[in-house]
């Protein structure tokens, strides 16, 4: 049974990884509700997606078993696209093993 989390733990980010927060906005609380319970911000922030990608991204999202709501999907892709759209001039995070 042990040998089953070894490929769990691969993938888990190191004990005190600090994720970004999401920039404040109409739709926040939404995309993380939505987004969070499968992947960190870090993914979200650096995304560079026009608002058809999002759209396409968040529609197969929910295929897979996200749950957002009818009412909320536009404001998530909304939200992400003015955040994580083309625009974005995401720096990523340097990060060092502890040693």
């Amino acid at each position: 049974m042990k040998w089953l989390l070894i490929p769990l733990l691969a993938v888990l980010p190191m004990a005190g990884t600090k994720f970004r927060e999401l920039p404040p906005g109409n739709g926040k609380a939404e995309t993380e509700t939505a987004c969070y319970a499968c992947h960190a911000s870090d993914l979200l922030v650096q995304q560079r997606l026009t608002e058809k990608q999002w759209t396409a991204t968040v529609e197969k999202m929910i295929r897979w078993g996200a749950a957002v709501p009818e009412k909320e999907k536009s404001v998530v892709i909304a939200y992400l696209t003015k955040n994580f759209g083309p625009q974005n001039r995401f720096t990523p995070t340097r990060v060092q093993p502890i040693r």
